[in-house]
């Protein structure tokens, strides 16, 4: 079973660290820092707030991290146009714990794999009906809230906001992330957790670019609440 799935049942509340590179020294800081399982990238898409390359571009940095950290690893594959059997292959062989993807483009290969546990991101455009039915799919085991059309990333989150995020974990038979794609204070995250999402995503736009703030920021989101 996916360390991540174990996580998911044992704990009520998550911290995931996605990096703003694929680099050793950020992961160990982000471990250290207090994160429950981090998240390398690759693609152009900015669910990380970051730009990256392709899988075989990150390959190696990705397989640094996840030899450094004891926690679970997962990977957003962001824009991924095509994805045949190999390539799909050298992703697992690299220890990735669970995927994310948006919904719209995560290939009936992936979702198929129970090797990976499988994130389906949601975006600003989905509608209630695909949320609903997409928490039904037994492949799939969270439910990732990207919302935020990219016009508003970075301003500060909204009544508007937390209304939306509770929609989407009441329709949700499984539980739903999120992606802090707003500014949210430590000491306001208690606000967040009570809409009743298991957990967020942070990346660089609330963890900065190096090891330090890394470790830092994530130390001061968990000191904000007891789980």
């Amino acid at each position: 079973m996916p360390k991540v799935v174990t996580l998911l049942s044992e704990k009520s509340f998550l911290f995931l660290a996605a990096l703003p590179a694929n680099r050793a020294d950020l992961a160990a800081a982000a471990e250290e820092g207090g994160a429950d399982a981090l998240v390398v990238s690759t693609g152009p898409s900015d669910f990380g707030a970051s730009r990256f390359g392709n899988f075989e571009l990150e390959e190696e940095g990705i397989r640094a991290v996840t030899s450094t950290v004891s926690i679970p690893v997962g990977l957003y594959l962001g824009d991924a146009l095509h994805l045949d059997q190999e390539e799909w292959e050298r992703i697992v062989d690299a220890n990735i714990d669970f995927l994310i993807m948006f919904a719209h483009q995560m290939p009936i290969l992936v979702l198929s794999d129970e090797r990976v546990s499988k994130f389906a991101a949601i975006g600003a455009g989905y509608v209630i009906e695909q949320v609903r039915a997409l928490s039904k799919d037994p492949n799939i085991d969270a439910l990732v809230a990207a919302i935020t059309p990219s016009q508003v990333v970075a301003q500060d989150m909204t009544a508007l906001d937390l209304g939306t995020l509770r929609l989407l974990v009441e329709l949700s038979e499984k539980p739903v992330l999120n992606l802090l794609q707003k500014i949210v204070a430590p000491r306001l995250l208690p606000i967040l957790v009570r809409t009743g999402c298991r957990g967020v995503i942070l990346n660089s736009l609330t963890l900065g670019s190096a090891a330090e703030s890394v470790k830092t920021v994530l130390a001061d989101y968990r000191s904000s609440i007891l789980v």
